[in-house]
């Protein structure tokens, strides 16, 4: 063991040759025994008073999270079939002999149950047959070659404008829903009759025919209801949008057969939901119908939060592959492995199915009939039933245990700021001013949840992200290691890692608390802050641990005035190329930062697990902090430290996912540790391979 360290801007590398061997078996003994916070804090009354806090704030959190939350994510087990009215119309209209209602049952019998219908705009009624549309100049060319007469003697009633548009049909359903969507959305028809049609004067430019609503084919939809098909709506745009055009357009939504839901088409939703007056209408044009929204997860359809919050969070979620996207999904296999996951792991209670080969409708027919059947299979597998799915009952947790719950990451928080002020916080004049600071904490706590409930909850969720992987960190890391065997040191590390991930864990239940409601769990809000959440800890946990050391203000000063070696330079890019994409790889921000051989051992891991761990923790974080737990810590494997507190941050981050139920996020945790454990014994075998190598080359040359 080497006894003459000498720090520098190497950062506690000796004046002997830096190795592996180095590394592992440097002396601690530059480290101080006792520090002045542990009589002051940790042996104090404060330290019982934080303690006791927390294991209030955890009580809570078992009560919420197993208490409302799980039960209400394990009596959710109905996914419902979704498949689109256009495609099931377009390959029964492509294929010979084939009606629509044959269509309908053919995939309902391969396991469809709801059908995905958007609002037709004036080309779908045309196509269907259902209307003739023209405009001014082709209506009165027509006309006028047909009777050899002016067309103001053919129809008297109406004058014909060559840039109107005229649209005629037999079907006396039609003609009211197309004339009143379009009354309700201020395109003022005009009514006019013709050799037995009713007709339709209206202005309309070339953007307005080709993406304006004008409501839904029942005659269709009431053969589709026949069938046993849930019948979901999907709104489009327009504008403008006023109380009176809702309720207009809500009263044909109330029409349709088996509505199961209502949809809106459109990445935002028509009119400005940020006005609360509009919002007002909504709810009152929409609660009559008592149906929830459905969620598509297209994207993040702007207004639908703030409607879904008026609406008492009556949602439902759909999932479905993107147009854009059904190439990348052409074989099966991957494309179940996405629906499964969604269905399992994310409270996704529609599955929207997106046909594919429809450049040939009839001969993509079998194939896609085999898609509904295979999914329906696959989502049985997984457990789960297949039929007409519920909105998550509402629930709300008091607000004492909502109060206790931040008090908890209040209490952490402190116990945390007292660590890193550990040099100074033996001077008396500290205590009063400390004291303040946390009373100050739990007044504003207590004010924010009652005045800024959900901001409240959110911020304070992503506090104890950053703090209960940070403390426990630092609680741990301890300065003397007593000599033990081989064995008794790895039992040690264990323990060690089971006891971190515990409270790491316990923190992650009062986080996860904070936030266990059916607003999170619906993702019409969520937790904010992920990039900072995983960032901040690796800030923290160095300076804390770098402010215990005996002689910490020379190491830093003896650092910055050092000479920067090149090797130095090349760990600082390494490690700031790490960070980066360590950053870039959280969240769902940058899909494409997973490379195709990861997602195959994804997949592969979900084959065999059920539930994936999170690479992070198995594969990086845990077996590393293993391995550093086993050799003791020292200043010296900083470089271990940074990548083991990247397992604990993944650790609790994996609960800020609120949309997936809580148990697969247990199941998560649990492969993470006992793979991570099993990963970090292999680590050290080979270290200790690697050392004894060394010790019997050493040997040989003295």
């Amino acid at each position: 063991m080497h006894k003459d360290i000498q720090y520098s801007a190497s950062i506690g590398i000796d004046k002997h040759r830096y190795s592996i061997y180095n590394f592992f078996e440097m002396s601690d003994d530059y480290m101080t025994d006792k520090s002045p916070i542990k009589d002051r804090i940790l042996k104090s009354s404060l330290k019982w008073l934080a303690i006791i806090v927390l294991l209030a704030a955890f009580t809570s959190s078992l009560w919420i999270n197993f208490g409302l939350r799980a039960p209400v994510e394990a009596r959710s087990k109905t996914v419902g079939l979704l498949v689109d009215y256009d495609e099931l119309k377009r390959i029964a209209d492509g294929s010979y002999n084939i009606e629509f209602p044959d269509m309908l049952r053919k995939a309902a019998l391969s396991g469809a149950t709801g059908l995905v219908v958007r609002e037709r705009i004036l080309s779908d009624w045309e196509i269907a047959g259902d209307i003739l549309v023209f405009s001014g100049g082709q209506f009165t060319f027509q006309l006028e070659n047909i009777y050899g007469k002016p067309i103001s003697e053919i129809i008297p009633d109406i004058q014909i404008v060559p840039g109107k548009t005229y649209i005629l049909t037999e079907d006396p359903r039609v003609y009211s829903q197309i004339f009143s969507m379009l009354e309700a959305k201020r395109r003022y028809p005009e009514p006019f009759e013709y050799q037995g049609y009713a007709g339709i004067a209206v202005s309309l430019h070339s953007a307005e025919r080709a993406n304006l609503g004008l409501g839904f084919p029942l005659a269709q939809l009431e053969q589709a209801a026949a069938e046993g098909y849930l019948i979901i709506p999907r709104i489009r745009n327009w504008e403008p949008v006023n109380g009176n055009s809702l309720t207009e357009v809500m009263y044909w939504i109330g029409k349709i057969p088996n509505l199961a839901g209502i949809g809106f088409n459109d990445q935002t939703l028509p009119g400005d939901i940020s006005n609360q007056i509009l919002l007002d209408r909504y709810e009152e044009a929409m609660k009559p119908l008592r149906k929830p929204l459905i969620s598509f997860e297209f994207y993040d359809q702007t207004g639908l939060p703030a409607l879904a919050s008026r609406l008492d969070n009556n949602l439902i979620r759909a999932h479905a592959i993107a147009e854009n996207e059904l190439q990348k999904y052409a074989d099966f296999d991957d494309a179940m492995a996405r629906y499964s996951l969604a269905a399992r792991e994310r409270n996704i209670r529609y599955i929207y199915l997106r046909f594919q080969g429809l450049i040939d409708p009839a001969a993509s027919m079998l194939g896609n009939l085999e898609l509904i059947e295979k999914v329906r299979e696959g989502l049985m597998e997984d457990g789960l039933q297949v039929g007409n799915p519920e909105p998550i009952p509402a629930f709300s947790a008091p607000l004492i245990p909502l109060y206790l719950l931040g008090a908890g990451v209040i209490a952490a928080g402190g116990w945390l700021l007292a660590l890193f002020l550990e040099p100074f916080f033996g001077k008396r004049k500290w205590r009063i001013p400390y004291f303040i600071l946390m009373l100050l904490g739990l007044v504003a706590w207590g004010v924010g949840l009652v005045m800024l409930n959900v901001f409240a909850r959110r911020l304070f969720a992503l506090a104890g992200a950053v703090f209960f992987p940070s403390l426990g960190l630092v609680l741990l890391l301890k300065r003397e290691y007593p000599a033990l065997s081989r064995v008794k040191r790895l039992l040690r590390a264990v323990l060690q890692l089971l006891a971190l991930s515990a409270f790491t864990l316990a923190g992650a239940m009062i986080m996860s608390a904070l936030l266990g409601e059916p607003e999170f769990m619906l993702k019409l809000n969520g937790f904010f802050g992920v990039k900072l959440a995983h960032i901040i800890p690796l800030a923290i946990v160095p300076a804390v641990l770098w402010i215990r050391e005996k002689d910490w203000y020379g190491l830093l000063s003896g650092t910055v005035k050092g000479s920067v070696r090149l090797w130095q330079l090349g760990v600082c890019f390494v490690l700031i190329a790490g960070v980066a994409l360590y950053l870039l790889r959280t969240g769902n921000d940058s899909p494409d930062a997973v490379s195709d051989l990861e997602r195959s051992a994804r997949q592969l891991l979900d084959t065999w697990l059920g539930v994936r761990p999170r690479t992070t923790e198995f594969l990086i974080g845990n077996p590393l902090m293993l391995v550093m737990l086993y050799y003791g810590y020292r200043f010296e494997m900083f470089p271990l430290l940074m990548l083991g507190v990247m397992g604990q941050i993944s650790l609790i981050n994996t609960y800020a996912h609120i949309h997936t139920p809580l148990m697969i996020s247990l199941q998560r945790s649990g492969h993470g540790l006992w793979a991570g454990i099993l990963i970090g014994i292999i680590f050290i075998v080979i270290i200790e391979a690697i050392l004894q190598r060394l010790r019997t080359v050493n040997t040989k040359r003295q």
